[in-house]
């Protein structure tokens, strides 16, 4: 079984950018092309931030 979200969480911010807390997932949505919508809340802030994760390029 392939999990997208374990190879696109090397992506994603895990720091606040406001604070260097770190950073919650509260969720992931899937969009166009593969890529997904990472929504995530600072647990020191309590800053919100969205993360875009693009997907795998298609081969051509």
């Amino acid at each position: 079984m392939h999990d997208s979200s374990s190879n696109a969480s090397a992506a994603v911010r895990s720091n606040c950018p406001d604070c260097e807390g770190l950073l919650r997932v509260l969720r992931v949505i899937n969009g166009r092309a593969g890529a997904e919508y990472w929504t995530m809340r600072c647990i020191r802030c309590g800053g919100i931030h969205l993360d875009i994760v693009n997907g795998p390029v298609p081969a051509a």
